[in-house]
């Protein structure tokens, strides 16, 4: 049997009150941190227009009320939605927000040969399809998910999910 003197257990009991308190105070930090992984995300679609409304070559910004995919909160959040449809039949569907310090861009029809979306904080310029061509922007404008269904009545609807998709 190994004996301790006092000084000894003190500082053995000290080590093991310290190593206890740690222990529960990041038991919910580790808690916080992984939470995420297994809450399952809120995604819904949501109508922007129908394509039938959106002219060509001409990006045309559209106010849509978003919900959030996560947290406790439901509430939806009024987002602009930029829509460009081009003659190859391609849709881009594009945030207003800027890359560089997420400020609202705008499309500016008289920048460039045929416009540009221009940031107005610092400058960033984006060419029609959400790419970014001058400034600071380090990365396109980021694009929603987005879908095309075909109602009865013949027309095209627009509708974005509440999360952006992949990089352009």
């Amino acid at each position: 049997m190994i004996r301790q003197t006092r000084r000894q257990a003190l500082i053995t009991g000290t080590a093991v009150g310290g190593a206890a308190i740690a222990l529960m105070l990041s038991i919910p930090a580790i808690g916080f941190v992984i939470s995420p992984l297994f809450q399952a995300r809120r995604n819904s679609w949501v109508r922007v227009t129908t394509l039938d409304s959106v002219p060509m070559e001409t990006p045309t910004p559209f106010r849509v009320s978003v919900p959030i995919d996560q947290g406790p909160s439901t509430d939806p959040v009024d987002r602009i939605v930029y829509v460009v449809r081009r003659r190859g039949g391609q849709v881009y569907v594009l945030s207003n927000t800027c890359s560089h310090m997420q400020c609202n861009v705008h499309w500016d029809p008289k920048l460039g040969a045929s416009g540009q979306f221009l940031c107005p904080c610092h400058g960033g310029l984006y060419d029609i399809t959400g790419l970014n061509v001058g400034g600071p922007p380090p990365s396109p404008l980021p694009p929603w998910r987005h879908r095309i269904s075909t109602l009865p009545d013949g027309s095209r609807l627009l509708e974005i999910e509440n999360q952006y998709g992949e990089r352009i």
